[in-house]
């Protein structure tokens, strides 16, 4: 039985609090038209470019979250952004992998002249 990237994106984020199954359906479309590939033609990609769009998303959401500290209590949400943005480059990332090709990667170092 093969599993939807719908599915794999709520298994994914069942955790996230305000994530719907609308979100996943938008993200997933978005993911689609972005990348150009249905999920039959790639699914991983458009699974890694959907993950991505909605971590931006939830990124986006989170960007008000604070540092807050009174007396012996302290509530610090701020890093909660940079978290998320890191998940979403890494999902960019894979989804960079899947559409060159079933995750086959190459890296080159960048050269120490900067240039």
């Amino acid at each position: 039985m093969t599993v939807s990237v719908s599915e794999r994106l709520q298994t994914r984020l069942n955790n996230v609090p305000g994530v719907t199954p609308a979100d996943i359906v938008d993200w997933v479309a978005e993911a689609v038209i972005e990348s150009g590939f249905t999920e039959e033609e790639n699914e991983n990609a458009v699974f890694y470019l959907a993950l991505s769009v909605g971590y931006e998303t939830i990124t986006a959401n989170t960007a008000h979250y604070f540092k807050y500290t009174d007396g012996e209590e302290m509530v610090d949400k701020s890093s909660i952004y940079a978290n998320y943005m890191q998940l979403a480059k890494e999902s960019r990332k894979n989804y960079r992998k899947y559409k060159r090709g079933n995750g086959a990667s190459q890296s080159h170092v960048g050269r120490a002249d900067c240039r």
